[in-house]
């Protein structure tokens, strides 16, 4: 599971540079309202922060409870692909299938890293984290 973690770290922090990229380049061409260009902006950002996320839940798998810090993981996912996406969706083509994914999402993103902290509060460390 370690490998999954790491290969979906590594996609978002590809995707996200590319998807910084555009915003940064080609996004003023379409898009005019500056409220939406921060939009992208934010969602670019937390898809990057996400992204370094998927490093540290794949670390822990080797120190902490795996069977919570793959429900971290998990969160995680949910949480920053349902943030960003909507948000990308919402700025790109105008269109939010559901009104409440952006906030519910990022309520998955604050339980992914509560469910970190348990791990490490109630884990005892299967390797010396040093």
């Amino acid at each position: 599971m370690k490998h999954l973690w790491t290969f979906i770290g590594a996609l978002m922090l590809a995707s996200g540079v590319a998807l910084g990229a555009y915003g940064a380049h080609g996004l003023q061409a379409t898009v005019t309202v500056q409220r939406s260009i921060d939009a992208f902006e934010y969602a670019v950002q937390y898809q990057l922060i996400s992204g370094l996320g998927f490093f540290a839940i794949a670390w822990a798998l080797n120190h902490f409870k795996e069977s919570l810090v793959n429900l971290a993981g998990l969160f995680l996912l949910i949480g920053s692909l349902g943030f960003s996406v909507s948000l990308y969706l919402l700025v790109l083509i105008q269109w939010r299938p559901w009104p409440l994914v952006t906030p519910i999402s990022g309520g998955f993103m604050i339980l992914a890293w509560v469910v970190f902290a348990l791990a490490s509060l109630t884990s005892h460390p299967r390797r010396s984290i040093f």
